[in-house]
């Protein structure tokens, strides 16, 4: 059987997004805390907002050679799940500019209204866009506000994502989604995107 044609324009038919759960995440989230929780610096933004985002993030990308076994690993858990849900999107993505995010969101912590695919900033750093998403809190359940809010389809209410330990939620990049600001404690989670060709 040959492999569905991909597709280089986005297609926003459902599913807008996938909840996925995943046992290695759930099983290695303290580990990854650990690992990661004091290499975290100050959050920016690409057009410099200083009011946008308020957290602390450490970030790798797949290229790199110095990364660590477990950054290895978590860049391959994401490539897997970002090959099988593209079966669904096809996108046209080039699976060597995968890169993560560890981010700390710290009583006060937010991230207001943004997109991943920031075509005007991105494609000319990178001369690719960020086409499939995925967020996966570390710590569900041990803190309070932290919400990941999508706006799906120009939709008026907002669509608020539950997660349950080990849950990832996979979505286009275009799609406009916040953190709301964590009311207490600390939220920790992974982020990852993969790129591609700009859209036609």
């Amino acid at each position: 059987m040959t492999e569905a044609k991909k597709t280089n324009y986005p297609i926003t038919k459902p599913p807008t997004y996938v909840r996925i759960p995943s046992r290695w995440f759930r099983e290695n989230a303290g580990i990854i805390i650990e690992e990661f929780d004091n290499k975290s610096t100050t959050a920016l933004t690409y057009n410099n907002d200083s009011k946008a985002r308020s957290s602390e993030v450490f970030l790798w990308d797949i290229w790199k050679l110095d990364l660590s076994d477990l950054q290895k690993t978590i860049i391959y858990k994401f490539k897997e799940i970002f090959i099988e849900e593209n079966k669904k999107y096809r996108f046209d993505l080039d699976y060597s500019t995968i890169n993560v995010q560890y981010t700390r969101y710290p009583a006060g912590g937010y991230y207001q209204w943004h997109s991943d695919d920031d075509f005007g900033v991105v494609h000319k750093r990178h001369q690719n866009v960020r086409k499939i998403s995925i967020t996966s809190p570390l710590n569900t359940g041990k803190f309070e506000g932290g919400d990941l809010q999508l706006q799906l389809n120009y939709q008026k209410e907002l669509r608020t994502m539950r997660f349950e330990p080990g849950d990832a939620v996979v979505f286009p990049s275009f799609i406009q989604h916040q953190v709301t600001p964590v009311t207490k404690g600390i939220r920790y989670s992974l982020i990852a995107w993969v790129s591609g060709p700009a859209w036609r």
